[in-house]
Protein backbone atom coordinates (compact mmCIF):
# COMPACT_ATOMS: atom_id res chain seq x y z
CA UNK A 1 0.00 0.00 0.00
CA UNK A 2 1.46 3.34 -1.04
CA UNK A 3 2.19 5.90 1.66
CA UNK A 4 -0.08 8.51 0.08
CA UNK A 5 -2.94 6.00 0.21
CA UNK A 6 -2.55 5.59 3.97
CA UNK A 7 -2.44 9.35 4.43
CA UNK A 8 -5.53 9.70 2.24
CA UNK A 9 -7.56 7.28 4.33
CA UNK A 10 -6.40 8.96 7.53
CA UNK A 11 -7.49 12.29 6.12
CA UNK A 12 -10.87 10.86 5.19
CA UNK A 13 -11.31 9.64 8.75
CA UNK A 14 -10.10 13.03 9.91
CA UNK A 15 -13.01 14.64 8.02
CA UNK A 16 -15.32 12.55 10.31
CA UNK A 17 -14.55 12.16 14.07
CA UNK A 18 -17.02 10.44 16.53
CA UNK A 19 -17.40 8.08 20.29
CA UNK A 20 -16.28 4.81 22.37
CA UNK A 21 -12.91 3.53 23.72
CA UNK A 22 -11.54 2.59 27.11
CA UNK A 23 -9.31 5.25 28.63
CA UNK A 24 -6.70 4.93 31.30
CA UNK A 25 -7.65 5.97 34.82
CA UNK A 26 -4.79 8.50 34.76
CA UNK A 27 -6.50 10.55 32.04
CA UNK A 28 -8.73 13.51 32.71
CA UNK A 29 -12.38 13.06 31.92
CA UNK A 30 -12.05 15.43 28.96
CA UNK A 31 -9.10 13.54 27.52
CA UNK A 32 -10.85 10.20 27.87
CA UNK A 33 -14.00 11.60 26.28
CA UNK A 34 -12.04 13.02 23.34
CA UNK A 35 -10.34 9.68 22.75
CA UNK A 36 -13.68 7.93 22.84
CA UNK A 37 -15.09 10.44 20.39
CA UNK A 38 -12.28 9.78 17.92
CA UNK A 39 -12.42 6.00 18.41
CA UNK A 40 -16.10 5.78 17.65
CA UNK A 41 -15.64 7.78 14.47
CA UNK A 42 -12.83 5.52 13.36
CA UNK A 43 -15.09 2.53 14.01
CA UNK A 44 -18.03 4.08 12.18
CA UNK A 45 -16.07 5.25 9.15
CA UNK A 46 -14.14 1.99 8.80
CA UNK A 47 -17.41 0.07 9.09
CA UNK A 48 -18.77 2.03 6.14
CA UNK A 49 -15.62 1.59 4.06
CA UNK A 50 -15.52 -2.17 4.70
CA UNK A 51 -19.18 -2.71 3.84
CA UNK A 52 -19.04 -4.68 0.61
CA UNK A 53 -22.77 -4.14 0.05
CA UNK A 54 -22.38 -0.37 -0.38
CA UNK A 55 -21.35 1.15 -3.71
CA UNK A 56 -18.35 3.47 -3.54
CA UNK A 57 -20.37 6.64 -4.12
CA UNK A 58 -22.68 5.79 -1.21
CA UNK A 59 -19.65 5.19 1.01
CA UNK A 60 -18.33 8.63 0.10
CA UNK A 61 -21.69 10.25 0.83
CA UNK A 62 -21.98 8.61 4.25
CA UNK A 63 -18.44 9.52 5.30
CA UNK A 64 -18.99 13.08 4.10
CA UNK A 65 -22.17 13.37 6.18
CA UNK A 66 -20.33 12.21 9.29
CA UNK A 67 -17.69 14.86 8.61
CA UNK A 68 -20.26 17.61 8.21
CA UNK A 69 -21.80 16.69 11.56
CA UNK A 70 -18.62 16.30 13.59
CA UNK A 71 -16.13 18.80 12.26
CA UNK A 72 -16.46 22.45 13.32
CA UNK A 73 -16.00 24.03 9.91
CA UNK A 74 -16.97 27.50 11.11
CA UNK A 75 -14.26 27.49 13.76
CA UNK A 76 -11.72 25.98 11.38
CA UNK A 77 -12.52 28.74 8.89
CA UNK A 78 -11.85 31.39 11.55
CA UNK A 79 -8.59 29.70 12.52
CA UNK A 80 -7.48 29.50 8.89
CA UNK A 81 -8.22 33.16 8.15
CA UNK A 82 -6.87 34.21 11.58
CA UNK A 83 -6.45 37.97 12.03
CA UNK A 84 -7.96 38.67 8.61
CA UNK A 85 -11.35 37.27 9.74
CA UNK A 86 -12.49 40.75 10.82
CA UNK A 87 -11.93 42.00 7.28
CA UNK A 88 -14.69 39.69 6.07
CA UNK A 89 -18.30 40.84 5.92
CA UNK A 90 -20.91 38.48 7.43
CA UNK A 91 -21.73 37.27 3.90
CA UNK A 92 -18.06 36.70 3.07
CA UNK A 93 -17.61 34.75 6.30
CA UNK A 94 -20.55 32.51 5.42
CA UNK A 95 -19.37 32.12 1.82
CA UNK A 96 -15.82 31.29 2.89
CA UNK A 97 -16.97 28.70 5.42
CA UNK A 98 -19.22 27.05 2.84
CA UNK A 99 -16.51 27.10 0.14
CA UNK A 100 -13.85 25.77 2.53
CA UNK A 101 -16.10 22.95 3.70
CA UNK A 102 -16.89 21.91 0.12
CA UNK A 103 -13.25 22.24 -0.92
CA UNK A 104 -12.08 19.85 1.79
CA UNK A 105 -14.90 17.45 1.06
CA UNK A 106 -14.10 17.36 -2.66
CA UNK A 107 -10.38 16.94 -1.92
CA UNK A 108 -10.83 13.95 0.35
CA UNK A 109 -13.81 12.19 -1.26
CA UNK A 110 -11.57 10.96 -4.05
CA UNK A 111 -9.04 9.53 -1.59
CA UNK A 112 -11.57 6.85 -0.66
CA UNK A 113 -10.92 5.28 -4.06
CA UNK A 114 -7.62 4.05 -2.62
CA UNK A 115 -8.95 2.34 0.51
CA UNK A 116 -7.35 -1.09 1.02
CA UNK A 117 -8.45 -2.05 4.56
CA UNK A 118 -5.80 -0.12 6.50
CA UNK A 119 -5.84 -0.28 10.30
CA UNK A 120 -6.08 2.88 12.43
CA UNK A 121 -5.10 2.78 16.11
CA UNK A 122 -5.13 5.43 18.81
CA UNK A 123 -1.57 5.75 20.10
CA UNK A 124 -1.84 8.43 22.80
CA UNK A 125 -3.33 11.81 23.64
CA UNK A 126 -2.49 15.03 25.43
CA UNK A 127 -4.37 18.02 26.87
CA UNK A 128 -3.91 21.39 25.14
CA UNK A 129 -4.74 25.03 25.80
CA UNK A 130 -8.38 26.16 25.77
CA UNK A 131 -9.46 22.76 27.06
CA UNK A 132 -8.57 21.14 23.72
CA UNK A 133 -7.29 17.58 23.46
CA UNK A 134 -5.01 16.22 20.75
CA UNK A 135 -5.56 12.55 19.98
CA UNK A 136 -2.65 10.85 18.22
CA UNK A 137 -3.33 7.91 15.92
CA UNK A 138 -1.29 5.62 13.71
CA UNK A 139 -2.46 4.39 10.31
CA UNK A 140 -0.90 0.99 9.80
CA UNK A 141 -0.33 -0.18 6.23
CA UNK A 142 1.71 -2.88 4.56
CA UNK A 143 4.58 -0.50 3.77
CA UNK A 144 4.77 1.36 7.09
CA UNK A 145 2.94 3.64 9.50
CA UNK A 146 1.60 7.18 9.16
CA UNK A 147 1.10 9.44 12.18
CA UNK A 148 -2.10 11.49 12.25
CA UNK A 149 -3.11 13.81 15.13
CA UNK A 150 -6.64 15.14 15.64
CA UNK A 151 -7.10 18.32 17.66
CA UNK A 152 -10.47 18.28 19.39
CA UNK A 153 -12.48 21.00 21.13
CA UNK A 154 -15.66 20.66 23.14
CA UNK A 155 -18.55 23.05 22.51
CA UNK A 156 -22.20 23.11 23.49
CA UNK A 157 -22.77 20.63 20.66
CA UNK A 158 -20.13 18.24 22.05
CA UNK A 159 -16.65 17.33 20.82
CA UNK A 160 -15.69 18.49 17.35
CA UNK A 161 -12.51 18.27 15.29
CA UNK A 162 -10.76 21.60 14.72
CA UNK A 163 -7.47 20.53 13.11
CA UNK A 164 -5.73 17.52 11.60
CA UNK A 165 -1.95 17.11 11.65
CA UNK A 166 -0.63 14.56 9.15
CA UNK A 167 3.02 13.63 9.77
CA UNK A 168 3.55 16.95 11.51
CA UNK A 169 1.77 19.09 8.88
CA UNK A 170 -1.25 20.98 10.27
CA UNK A 171 -4.22 21.41 7.95
CA UNK A 172 -5.07 24.74 9.60
CA UNK A 173 -1.54 26.16 9.45
CA UNK A 174 -1.06 24.97 5.89
CA UNK A 175 -4.21 26.70 4.65
CA UNK A 176 -3.52 29.76 6.82
CA UNK A 177 -0.21 30.44 5.08
CA UNK A 178 -1.94 30.32 1.70
CA UNK A 179 -4.97 32.33 2.85
CA UNK A 180 -2.96 35.20 4.33
CA UNK A 181 -1.08 35.80 1.11
CA UNK A 182 -4.22 35.67 -1.03
CA UNK A 183 -6.25 37.95 1.26
CA UNK A 184 -3.39 40.47 1.32
CA UNK A 185 -3.19 40.54 -2.48
CA UNK A 186 -6.75 39.86 -3.59
CA UNK A 187 -8.99 40.42 -0.58
CA UNK A 188 -11.61 38.06 0.89
CA UNK A 189 -13.46 37.63 -2.40
CA UNK A 190 -10.24 36.53 -4.11
CA UNK A 191 -9.71 33.85 -1.46
CA UNK A 192 -13.28 32.59 -1.80
CA UNK A 193 -12.93 32.50 -5.59
CA UNK A 194 -9.73 30.44 -5.41
CA UNK A 195 -11.32 28.02 -2.96
CA UNK A 196 -14.26 27.49 -5.26
CA UNK A 197 -11.86 26.95 -8.15
CA UNK A 198 -9.94 24.42 -5.99
CA UNK A 199 -6.71 26.39 -6.31
CA UNK A 200 -5.63 25.91 -2.69
CA UNK A 201 -3.72 22.77 -1.75
CA UNK A 202 -4.30 20.63 1.32
CA UNK A 203 -1.37 19.02 3.18
CA UNK A 204 -2.44 15.75 1.53
CA UNK A 205 -2.28 17.21 -1.96
CA UNK A 206 1.13 18.72 -1.28
CA UNK A 207 2.51 15.38 -0.14
CA UNK A 208 1.40 13.78 -3.41
CA UNK A 209 3.37 16.32 -5.44
CA UNK A 210 6.63 15.92 -3.48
Amino acid sequence: MRRETRVSIAAAVALALGTAALASAAMSGAEADARSFVQSTIDEVMGILRNAQLPLEEKKNRVEQIAYERFDFELISRLVVARNWERFTPKQKADFTDAFKKHLSATYRDTLNNFRDEQIQIASSRPEQNGDVTVMTVVKGTDGDTKVDYRMRKSDAGWRGIDVIIEGVSLVQNFRSQAQEIVSNEGPDGLIKKLRAKQLKSPQAKKKTT
